[in-house]
């Protein structure tokens, strides 16, 4: 495992910027962008549902088409990957007996035994007071995913 060190961590962070211009010929690196991805894949969220996608676009023409959504900003066409991030806009009580059916599943434990933790999740965000607001909620969270891969990128 490599490990970073504080130096390291903290001059990427500080070199870190908002890029106005790519080189369309320079990508990045096949091994660099599956850790990446593998990032966002475990980027934490709230009860650990992850309320978004992400969707990688390669197509030059879909690219070129979401140019006019993007304010005509040339990164879009121009970067090497283009990440779209979309948020769920209502949570379910499927999507939280998928989480509780794949913890068990990792865990090797009955899902059952998840039941308390199931319940809290279905009060809060499906059938309580966030159930309304739930797009503004994973919208919070996908800023986590959005914060996280752009961490991992610096």
């Amino acid at each position: 495992m490599n490990t970073v060190t504080t130096h390291q961590l903290l001059a990427a962070l500080q070199w870190r910027y908002a890029t106005k211009v790519f080189d369309p010929a320079r990508k990045i690196p096949a091994e660099v962008w599956q850790a990446l991805e593998r990032a966002l894949v475990l980027t934490p969220s709230s009860y650990g549902l992850q309320p978004y996608r992400f969707l990688i676009v390669n197509s030059p023409a879909k690219r070129a088409e979401l140019l006019p959504h993007s304010w005509n900003q040339k990164q879009v066409v121009d970067a090497s990957h283009l990440v779209v991030f979309a948020a769920r806009t209502k949570i379910t009580g499927a999507d939280v007996d998928k989480l509780i059916a794949r913890t068990s599943l990792v865990r090797k434990i009955p899902a059952e035994s998840l039941n308390f933790y199931r319940d809290l999740m279905l009060g809060d965000i499906v059938n309580g007071p966030r159930g309304k607001t739930a797009h503004e909620w994973a919208t919070r969270q996908t800023y986590i995913a959005l914060g996280n891969l752009m961490t991992c990128a610096a």
